[in-house]
């Protein structure tokens, strides 16, 4: 996160020093601006894979939904001759939660498989504006509406916490409390995200810009912890035996942007 940090800050004092030639000479063509956004997530299931023998079969399988989360992110762009805007972003989504309550197929009972996913990418994006457009742009209260069209790709931090199953009746090791068959705490994926999105944009007088529209997200499938604490407290490998899950999301998204 402080490298993140640090490479936003660095881009930013960059996007100052240059707006200082812009003013200096007096151009139109292109404008800098932050953005912060916001809006939800509407995450599709998580569609895991759970190889045997090391994962037990169950009735009920192992997909399950994620849940609909906020999403709050900050990005740093330029606007290009009025035709498109160049940035990088950083967002997060709120934490995704996995419940599924399972029946096994092999007699050990009836549990309930967990875990939380955080989602944070880092994107780079382009979006082509409809302003200077015939019949795509609007005059409305001192300001344009116009159709706005993007792309990004990037990578995704996924952080997986409180992965674990509940439910066990305790046994001699674990008694008063439950057992548990494997658990881990944080577990951390980088995996290759790309983004779409269609919305539109109304733009103040080339002052201030807010936006909305749909966005698909894809975050592709990832594995989940490799390393296992079973009931009697031994570390396991169960490298080749992951889940696989993945992330990809239907999302609304509101944006506020500044030009400087």
């Amino acid at each position: 996160m402080k490298r993140i940090l640090s490479s936003l800050s660095l881009l930013a004092i960059t996007c100052s020093g240059t707006l200082n030639a812009h003013s200096c000479c007096q151009s139109e063509d292109y404008f800098f601006y932050i953005k912060i956004d916001s809006g939800i997530s509407f995450s599709e299931p998580a569609h895991v894979f759970a190889p045997r023998p090391t994962w037990s079969p169950a009735a009920q399988g192992y997909h399950s939904k994620l849940g609909d989360r906020a999403i709050a992110g900050f990005s740093i762009g330029c606007e290009l001759m009025h035709l498109i805007d160049l940035e990088v972003s950083i967002s997060n989504r709120s934490i995704f939660k996995y419940r599924k309550f399972q029946t096994s197929l092999v007699g050990d009972g009836s549990y309930t498989r967990e875990f939380d996913l955080g989602v944070t990418p880092i994107l780079f994006s382009a979006q082509l504006l409809g302003r200077n457009i015939p019949y795509l742009s609007w005059n409305i209260a001192r300001g344009m509406v116009y159709p706005i069209l993007g792309a990004g790709v990037g990578v995704s931090n996924l952080l997986i916490t409180n992965f674990r199953t509940t439910g066990l009746p305790p046994t001699g090791d674990s008694a008063p409390y439950a057992s548990f068959s494997a658990e881990n705490p944080y577990t951390l994926r980088r995996n290759f995200t790309y983004t779409a999105h269609i919305g539109l944009e109304y733009n103040h007088n080339d002052s201030w810009a807010l936006a909305t529209g749909y966005r698909w997200f894809d975050a592709d499938s990832f594995k989940g912890p490799r390393f296992q604490r079973v009931a009697s407290g031994a570390a396991v490998d169960v490298a080749h035996q992951e889940w696989k899950m993945r992330f990809r999301a239907n999302e609304w998204f509101a944006e506020f942007k500044i030009f400087l």
